[in-house]
């Protein structure tokens, strides 16, 4: 197996491992939000749209917060703001019954 190879694998195993945390995560969260550079658990979330200079922008608050990006050390973060001028996709979890 060359180093290529084994960089693909690598890579393919922190995918794996970081859905399986988001499957276990999204159990504890109200919302799942996505924007164009990254999703999110979140069991709070604002969206403010602004206009402001000619253009439109959505400010996003989120509270309680796990963050899909494999290459962070802390994915539980307690606040995170977005500013984003593309779609924000907000979507309710169902509750366990």
């Amino acid at each position: 197996m060359d180093d290529i190879d084994e960089l693909d694998m690598r890579e393919a195993q922190l995918r794996i491992k970081l859905y399986d945390e988001y499957r276990d995560a999204a159990r504890m969260f109200n919302y799942y939000v996505e924007t164009e550079l990254r999703a999110y658990l979140a069991n709070e979330v604002e969206v403010e749209p602004v206009v402001a200079g000619g253009g439109a922008y959505f400010k996003v608050a989120l509270t309680d917060v796990w963050i899909y990006e494999a290459e962070r050390l802390n994915r539980f973060v307690p606040e995170v703001i977005v500013y984003s001028v593309n779609d924000v996709h907000v979507q309710k979890l169902k509750e366990e019954a």
